[in-house]
């Protein structure tokens, strides 16, 4: 029986650095459409093997798409007919989330982490946190949202290298490195999760930016409360999932049950 493997979709933000506007990735070691590392959504080799179907939503800028200006926003509705061929579509930026502000229905999209906000809601009673590459951008972004009141937000604009990440390109080598975001995310959430931090008491925490899934084990160093993120939803929606063992920032492969219970 020959093995079925859906197609992922991935709706990309407008960079110049991106060449073409689609590209279809059949294999993990398919050329990809930018040069950036394993862990970010654009480098087909962080799919599990699924094969990665691409298009840019040419319009949508970072610096307009983050401010949900309606050019940025018609580009993910122009991207996404051209995916509709898969059965689940992703986006390489949490501020996709704009588009559900215009009410349009998507049958096949996760526009971003924030589309998981309901089921943090039906997980814990307490607060959701949000994190997110802009404390001020994210606010502004979910200050209607209907669980607005339980939501904390922080942001990780202030570390180094992070700021990059808002402007309307940054590709690998414009001021920053994956070594440099992920001391940024250790120091914000060691202190947001720490006495007085603002993640102190929530229940469950929620990945805007897709940059952090990538540091999910990191993350984990520091809470033991659930962690939602849009790739994770994705590898385990469409790939090998529970026994996969690899993805986005797998842990080492686990011991064989019986030598686990003998130790």
């Amino acid at each position: 029986m020959t093995e079925v493997k859906p197609q992922l979709g991935v709706i990309l933000c407008d960079l110049d650095s991106y060449p073409v506007d689609y590209v279809e990735c059949l294999t993990p070691d398919a050329p990809g459409i930018s040069d950036n590392p394993v862990g970010f959504f654009e480098n087909p080799a962080s799919w599990q093997g699924l094969p990665v179907a691409y298009a840019v939503a040419r319009g949508a800028r970072v610096e307009p798409l983050v401010n949900g200006e309606p050019e940025a926003v018609e580009a993910f509705w122009a991207a996404s007919e051209k995916l509709a061929h898969c059965p689940l579509v992703i986006t390489d930026c949490g501020f996709f989330f704009y588009a559900r502000k215009d009410m349009r229905k998507t049958a096949n999209v996760i526009t971003s982490g924030l589309d998981l906000l309901p089921i943090a809601s039906v997980l814990t009673d307490r607060e959701i946190g949000v994190l997110t590459v802009s404390e001020s951008l994210a606010s502004k972004l979910l200050g209607d949202h209907v669980l607005s009141s339980r939501i904390v937000i922080a942001g990780m604009e202030s570390e180094p290298g992070w700021a990059t990440m808002l402007t309307n390109d940054h590709a690998l080598g414009n001021g920053w490195d994956q070594a440099m975001l992920k001391d940024g995310v250790a120091s914000v959430v060691k202190r947001e999760f720490g006495p007085g931090g603002r993640f102190e008491n929530i229940g469950v925490l929620v990945l805007e930016c897709t940059l952090l899934p990538e540091f999910r084990q990191e993350i984990r160093k520091y809470t033991n409360v659930p962690i939602l993120d849009i790739a994770s939803f994705a590898l385990n929606a469409l790939g090998a999932g529970f026994d996969a063992g690899t993805g986005f920032d797998a842990g080492a492969a686990p011991a064989p049950v019986g030598a686990a219970l003998s130790q």
